[in-house]
């Protein structure tokens, strides 16, 4: 019988582990799915991919390429900078630099050559030029611009069939921008509000400058009152 009870008494404590704390040497390896993502609350999913939150980054203008015909698009940015890249090129404005000559491009051997005009950037604001490929791209539309591209010709590879400029209704720039729930036209909208923020918020800080620097003169009378 007591052989059977320290048996008994065992095979009851086996299913127990004892309360021993975890040497300092002994590391205990974590998920780190359970980890950043699960117990960070400020962790959140884009496209079903974990996007964390990091602080605010200043964009250096001088660091980014105007160049539309060989800079990065929007979306190969990291993501919790390209609205910051955005307003940075929304504050330079689009490229349009004025040549003495631009490339003459001939169609066809029976074609006289033809190369772009400047006066267009006054018909189309939206256009930006590129020296390196001679051709050109959108503005609004390249700071919008996703991973699936909608619009190739004016955001990646650039328009340059100057001939059909002066096409009248059949112009491709006209037809770019006259449908009008197009593509174009919701990436201007999206360039007007997210300037509207950045003017929101300077407002704000603005106020907030303000109203700390009267606080600090009231602070500052207020003590020479009470030395008098």
């Amino acid at each position: 019988m007591a052989s059977q009870g320290k048996k008994r008494g065992r095979t009851l404590f086996s299913f127990f582990k004892s309360s021993v704390s975890t040497p300092a040497n002994e590391v205990q390896i974590q998920s780190p799915s359970n980890v950043d993502i699960e117990e960070n609350p400020s962790t959140r999913f884009e496209n079903d991919e974990p996007v964390f939150k990091s602080p605010r980054v200043e964009i250096d203008l001088k660091t980014l390429e105007r160049d539309p015909g060989i800079r990065i698009p929007i979306w190969q940015h990291p993501v919790n900078q390209r609205d910051e890249i955005r307003r940075a090129y929304i504050k330079m404005g689009p490229y349009q630099p004025k040549l003495v000559e631009y490339p003459r491009t001939r169609y066809g051997t029976r074609t006289q050559p033809r190369r772009f005009q400047y006066s267009w950037f006054e018909n189309f604001c939206w256009l930006k030029y590129s020296p390196e490929k001679d051709a050109i791209f959108c503005f609004p539309c390249y700071i919008f611009e996703k991973k699936a591209h909608l619009h190739p010709t004016f955001t990646i590879d650039g328009f340059n069939y100057w001939k059909r400029v002066n096409d009248g209704p059949r112009c491709p720039l006209i037809l770019h921008v006259r449908v009008p729930n197009s593509p174009h036209r919701k990436a201007v909208q999206c360039v007007e509000e997210l300037t509207k923020v950045r003017r929101h918020v300077d407002k704000v800080l603005n106020a907030q400058s303000a109203e700390e620097i009267q606080k600090n003169r009231l602070r500052l009378t207020a003590t020479i009152e009470s030395v008098r």
